[in-house]
């Protein structure tokens, strides 16, 4: 299993996984303090979802 994690979002793009929601606010908050007029949204991951099968394919074999 896997343990929730927050992230920031504001105008671009966030890839950082924030252990605690007080790391994530206090990121926000210096995000917005150092971005006048923009908005930035602490999110928190409640589920997940991956699939997991593989299929092998055949490729046709070369005419020569």
């Amino acid at each position: 299993m896997h343990d929730t994690f927050w992230m920031v979002h504001g105008d671009g793009p966030s890839n950082f996984r924030h252990t605690t929601r007080e790391s994530a606010t206090a990121e926000a908050k210096r995000l917005a303090r150092t971005n006048p007029g923009t908005t930035f949204y602490v999110l928190q991951a409640i589920d997940g979802f991956v699939r997991d099968e593989v299929r092998q394919i055949e490729l046709d074999p070369i005419p020569f």
